[in-house]
C-alpha cells in the first residue's frame, strides 16, 4: 500500500447532491471528509500486524481498502494471496438463507470449490458450536451466533491473509479464547494477520507489529508495545514533562518525567501550571512496568501527577467501573486516611495508589479525581481525568483454578472441623 488516501463527499442536503450529480463542478453545499491521508503500509507474508487508533481514525476504512471493499481515492494497493475478512458482523450473509447455505456461499466467495466446502463443512459447524441452528435462517441468529459462524467460515478456509475488524468483541469469553487459539495456529502455519481492536491486551498478545492511525494518518508504525504506549498517551510529550518539573529535585524530576513518558492520559500543556489540576496518569504492574493488562489478583499501581489547589487540602481518588458503568470501587487518599501535602509552593505533586485487582476477568475503565473534603463521604470536585482504560484483568479459566468465581473476590477464610463420635466423646 503506497500513498493511499480516501475522500468522502458529504452534502448538506439532497439539492446539493443532485446538483453535483448533474454538474460535477458544482461544489456549493458539499464538503470533503478525508478518512485516510497518504498512508504507506508494507505487510510481509507471515506477519501479524495490528491497526489501532481512536474511533474515526481510519482503521476500518484501511482494512476495507486492503480487502477490495472500497477503492482508494488516491494511491495504490497490491495484495497477494487468498484474503478472508471479518469486517462487519454478518457481512456477506444472506439473512434469508440458512447457516448451512451461507457457509457454502461464503466459501465460494473466498475461492473454495464446492467440494472443498462440503468436505470441511463438518469442521466448520463443529467450530461454530451453534447446533441445529445451522439449518435455520441466519436472520434468527443472535449476534454471538453470527460471529461464531462468520469466524468459523473465514478462519477454516485456509486463508493466506486473515483480516479481523473488532468482530471478536462479540461472543462469550470461552469462544473468544478458542478463536484466538486458532488465530495463533494459522499464524504459526504462515498466514498473515491484520487485526483491528480496541482491546490492547489482544493486540499485545497476538501481534508483533502495530500501526497507530490518528485522524487518517499514520502516527506510528513499529513494535507493538511502543504503538500501544503512543496510542494510550497520545497527548503526552517530553517538553511538557520538562516544563512541569523544571524546579523539582532530581528524584521528583525523574518521577514526573517517567509518569509523563508512560502516561495513559496527559492534560493539555496549558493545564500543567494551573493549581487544582491533574497533569498526567500512568499505570504500572508490581514490577514497575507500564501496562494496562493485569493478572487477576495482581496489583495495579496508579501514579498521578497533579498540582494541588492553592488554599485547600487536595485529595486524590480513583474510581474503577465495569463494562456496565457500575462503580466497582472508589478509593484514594481520603479513604486511606492520608493527609495531602500542603500547597506551600507551585511545585507539582505525585500520588501513588496501589489497588489489588481481585476482580473477575474482563475490561474496566477508571477515572482519577482531585477533590476537597466537605463532609463524611462527601467531596467537592476540583478536577477529573476523562474516562481512561481499559484496564484488563486476565485469567485462563479453562486451565487454571480461579482464586474466586463471581464479580470480585473479598477476603475470606475457611477450615474443616473434625466432629468426634458422640459415644466416644461420652466415654
Amino acid at each position: 500500500m503506497s500513498g493511499v488516501s480516501k475522500r468522502y463527499e458529504v452534502h448538506e442536503n439532497q439539492r446539493s447532491r443532485l446538483m453535483h450529480a448533474l454538474w460535477p463542478g458544482y461544489r456549493r453545499g458539499m464538503r470533503e471528509v478525508w478518512a485516510l491521508r497518504d498512508v504507506d503500509l508494507d505487510v510481509r507474508r507471515g506477519e501479524s500486524v495490528a491497526v489501532i487508533g481512536r474511533n474515526g481514525g481510519g482503521k476500518s476504512t484501511l482494512l476495507q481498502i486492503l480487502t477490495g471493499v472500497l477503492a482508494p481515492t488516491h494511491g495504490a494497493v497490491a495484495v497477494e494471496g487468498r484474503v478472508c475478512a471479518l469486517l462487519e458482523l454478518g457481512s456477506g450473509f444472506n439473512p434469508e438463507y440458512s447457516g448451512r447455505d451461507n457457509v457454502i456461499l461464503n466459501g465460494l466467495l473466498v475461492g473454495l470449490a464446492r467440494g472443498e466446502i462440503l468436505a470441511r463443512f463438518g469442521e466448520i459447524a463443529a467450530f461454530a458450536e451453534i447446533g441445529d441452528a445451522i439449518d435455520r435462517p441466519v436472520k434468527t441468529y443472535s449476534n454471538g451466533m453470527l460471529m461464531r459462524l462468520a469466524f468459523a467460515v473465514q478462519a477454516l478456509s485456509d486463508p493466506d491473509i486473515l483480516v479481523i475488524d473488532e468482530a471478536l468483541s462479540v461472543g462469550d469469553f470461552f469462544f473468544q479464547q478458542k478463536c484466538f487459539a486458532h488465530i495463533r495456529r494459522l499464524h504459526e502455519r504462515g498466514a498473515t494477520l491484520l487485526f483491528v481492536s480496541h482491546d490492547m491486551r489482544s493486540v499485545r498478545d497476538v501481534c508483533t507489529r502495530a500501526v497507530y492511525l490518528r485522524e487518517g494518518r499514520v502516527e506510528f508504525a513499529g513494535d507493538t508495545k511502543t504503538a500501544i504506549r503512543r496510542y494510550l498517551a497520545e497527548r503526552a510529550s517530553a517538553p511538557m514533562a520538562a516544563e512541569a518539573a523544571g524546579a523539582s529535585g532530581p528524584s521528583d524530576h525523574d518521577a514526573l518525567r517517567r509518569i509523563l513518558r508512560d502516561a495513559v492520559w496527559s492534560a493539555p500543556a496549558d493545564a500543567h501550571e494551573t493549581p487544582g489540576r491533574i497533569i498526567a496518569v500512568a499505570t504500572y504492574d508490581a514490577q514497575g512496568e507500564p501496562t494496562t493488562s493485569f493478572r487477576m489478583g495482581s496489583t495495579v499501581c496508579m501514579h498521578v501527577a497533579y498540582r494541588p489547589a492553592a488554599d485547600v487540602a487536595t485529595h486524590v481518588t480513583a474510581a474503577i467501573r465495569n463494562r456496565y458503568d457500575q462503580v466497582v470501587t472508589s478509593i484514594g487518599s481520603s479513604r486511606l486516611g492520608l493527609a495531602p501535602p500542603a500547597a506551600s509552593d507551585r511545585m507539582p505533586r505525585i500520588f501513588e495508589l496501589s489497588i489489588n485487582l481481585a476482580l473477575e476477568a474482563g475490561s474496566y475503565s477508571f477515572t482519577v479525581t482531585l477533590a476537597r473534603l466537605v463532609g463524611p463521604n462527601q467531596g467537592e470536585n476540583l478536577d477529573s481525568s476523562p474516562v481512561l482504560g481499559p484496564l484488563t484483568v486476565e485469567w485462563d479459566y479453562e486451565r487454571d483454578p480461579a482464586p474466586f468465581l463471581g464479580m470480585f473476590g473479598p477476603a475470606a477464610a475457611g477450615e474443616f472441623k473434625h466432629v468426634e463420635d458422640a459415644d466416644a466423646a461420652a466415654d
